[in-house]
């Protein structure tokens, strides 16, 4: 084991001296740089590459593209007031298309750095990252990024600035206290608390209730307009500012474990919930899997959060899910692209584990499993739904196999990721959030040595049903008649008691009929999955459908069998909601930011294509245009809206809902 490894684990042992964190925000407010700056903090590189070195962004598509695509985590030591603290921390992506990537960080950690562009203000991936925070139950701190840009750029004045600052603060509570339901530790965010940072990751300076000496904004003004800059960095840096907020904000495992319980986990018993509240090394082993990479020397990497018991090589654990034994054959850390071996990791850390199969993020390891009452954590929530989709095949139809067997590792590692193989046809489609996300997991495909030939991309669309339905059928056999009820999901009356199985697309199947063995479950599912799996008016996946089984009566003795069951599910659901149910597209809303000499050409572009403006704000010399969009209209805008404004606009875009196609 190397020094670095043996430092760390040593300091595990300490557990009010742990501090897990990740940050998260807008795409291009300044993540990845305030994290080199957090490794220099950590000794893990030097104070002239702080802010340049971009160490968490070691794939080449990060460093090209100039954003975090993937999540990465990192260890180290931070010496504060002559104590040792162990800072585990998760860097992640500000693109909406890497927006579940941001959802399973968050499952890591016990507190978030929100970083927030002064110039920009709270942006729609910032308050989307805020609500996952918050109802995670982390400890949030704001980052107010890129102050310089207030006085460079917009050339405010003193008091003007520090109405801005004061204004972002007051969003940023406002959406706090939005999401804080059920939460028992105070997560409003003050500059008089230390939960508030102001300053400038690009010149490595910042202020906070921290900083040894607070200058007047006067003054900050005037080293700027001096180019003086350093003067500012070297009398209040970023490290002295953000550290101590660090240590001092954000719960060790300890205090967030007990306080978070409520927020992610659904069941437990009181055995388990102790364990977890004291974070007790001597527990029931309990890990929550919040991340999956692939290597091709070493398969499925699984990186999780341990919240009771020790982990070590050749430890036996039991998957709740499936309950299937797992046996762990390396524990490691993560150094950013750097796996590094440890003998164990104990309870409150982040761990990296080697050797798993049938393992899927979401899924819960214990060692002791208690069937009475089983622990069972909350799904990890994803704000965005796939919606876009390519056609893809390879040039070798005796690729198809190698083919099959990259998706379906990507389908398992990638979230809001998918594929379908048309099961008449054979064609195979992919799915994801937008046009970003496919580029570079298809580049990733390709990087395999599989040639690929692929479709433009198409709007994912979607059949949804929009009333009850209740129906009652005989299959084609005549062997089982089923009665069952239909519901759009956003209407419907569920029992979670009763859920046997639900999705991503918020499709739901319900047992009522408690004659029905466990055992035969699982066929009533496979029934229900491939239902949805194509529609009933298209080849396209059906969403937002609960269906509950009131009644199943077997016309023939020994009538529950695969072959019997699944068509029969399949079948009579498509029945019951074949006049009831229509094709939906998705709905973009988008946020166009445009120098002002091109908005006239802007919105011409935009309108033209069917986009809705709601509102425009000008912002120094920049114009914002919020509005809608059909994700069909938006594959043709991209490239119109660049020539409109000579490549200088940009724009985000998230999915917010679906609207009905007329027929």
């Amino acid at each position: 084991m190397s020094d670095y490894a043996a430092t760390i684990v040593n300091h595990m042992k300490n557990k009010e001296l742990i501090r897990n964190i990740c940050i998260v925000s807008h795409v291009d407010h300044g993540k990845t740089t305030l994290s080199d700056y957090l490794l220099q903090a950590g000794g893990l590189i030097s104070q002239s590459l702080a802010g340049s070195a971009r160490v968490l962004d070691y794939l080449e598509e990060e460093q090209q593209r100039g954003i975090t695509i993937k999540t990465a985590n990192i260890s180290f030591i931070y010496k504060h007031k002559e104590t040792d603290y162990l800072i585990n921390l998760v860097d992640t992506p500000g693109h909406v298309d890497f927006s579940g990537l941001v959802a399973q960080a968050i499952r890591l950690v016990d507190g978030v750095i929100i970083v927030v562009d002064a110039v920009e203000g709270v942006m729609a991936q910032t308050h989307s990252v805020i609500k996952q925070s918050i109802e995670e139950g982390l400890k949030p701190i704001l980052f107010i990024n890129k102050v310089d840009r207030l006085i460079n750029e917009l050339k405010l004045d003193e008091k003007t600035i520090e109405s801005k600052l004061n204004t972002i603060i007051q969003f940023v509570n406002e959406l706090i206290l939005q999401y804080s339901y059920n939460n028992n530790i105070q997560r409003k965010v003050s500059f008089s608390d230390g939960t508030v940072i102001i300053g400038s990751a690009l010149y490595g300076w910042a202020l906070s209730k921290y900083s040894e000496q607070i200058p007047k904004f006067s003054t900050i003004i005037s080293l700027h307009k001096e180019n003086n800059v350093k003067k500012l960095k070297k009398e209040n840096s970023l490290i002295s500012a953000l550290m101590p907020a660090i240590v001092n904000s954000i719960p060790s495992p300890l205090i967030a474990q007990k306080a978070r319980i409520t927020n992610i986990i659904e069941s437990i018993s009181n055995q388990d919930r102790t364990s977890i509240e004291k974070c007790d090394n001597n527990g029931n082993t309990i890990i929550c899997i919040g991340k999956l990479l692939y290597d091709k020397n070493r398969g499925i990497i699984a990186i999780g959060r341990l919240f009771s018991g020790v982990l070590r090589k050749g430890s036996i654990l039991i998957n709740t899910r499936n309950k299937k034994e797992v046996r762990i054959h390396q524990v490691c850390l993560y150094k950013g692209p750097s796996l590094i071996t440890v003998k164990e990791v104990e309870a409150g850390n982040i761990a990296t584990l080697i050797g798993m199969k049938e393992i899927q993020v979401g899924d819960v390891l214990v060692e002791d499993l208690n069937i009475e009452q089983m622990i069972e954590f909350k799904q990890i929530s994803y704000l965005q739904e796939p919606v876009i989709t390519i056609r893809i095949e390879p040039k070798n139809i005796s690729d198809i196999p190698k083919l099959q067997e990259e998706l379906e590792i990507l389908s398992l590692i990638k979230p809001n990721f998918s594929y379908i193989i048309d099961e008449n046809t054979g064609e195979i489609k992919v799915y994801g959030i937008g046009e970003l996300q496919l580029e570079i997991i298809l580049k990733d495909i390709m990087k395999t040595g599989l040639q690929i030939e692929l479709s433009n991309p198409e709007v994912a669309l979607v059949e949804q049903i929009d009333k009850e339905i209740e129906h009652k059928s005989i299959d084609s056999l005549g062997k089982v008649e089923l009665s069952i009820k239909c519901s759009p999901t956003t209407k419907a009356k569920i029992s979670g008691d009763t859920v046997v199985f639900k999705d991503k697309k918020n499709n739901f199947l319900v047992v009522e009929d408690t004659s029905i063995k466990n055992e035969h479950i699982d066929l009533l599912i496979i029934g229900f999955k491939n239902a949805i799996k194509l529609g009933v008016k298209s080849s396209n996946p059906i969403r937002n459908l609960t269906v509950i089984i009131k009644k199943i009566d077997m016309l023939e003795q020994d009538a529950f069998r695969y072959e019997i069951i699944v068509p029969a599910v399949k079948k009579i659901i498509h029945e019951a909601i074949s006049n009831s149910i229509f094709i939906y597209e998705p709905i973009y809303t988008i946020t166009i930011t445009t120098p002002l000499d091109y908005l006239g050409a802007v919105l011409s572009v935009f309108q033209k294509y069917g986009g809705e403006v709601e509102k425009t704000e000008q912002i120094s010399s920049k114009m914002i245009i919020y509005g809608v969009i059909t994700v069909r209209s938006s594959l043709s805008l991209a490239n119109e809206l660049r020539k409109a404004s000579e490549g200088f606009a940009f724009w985000q875009l998230d999915v917010s809902g679906y609207r009905k196609i007329k027929e």
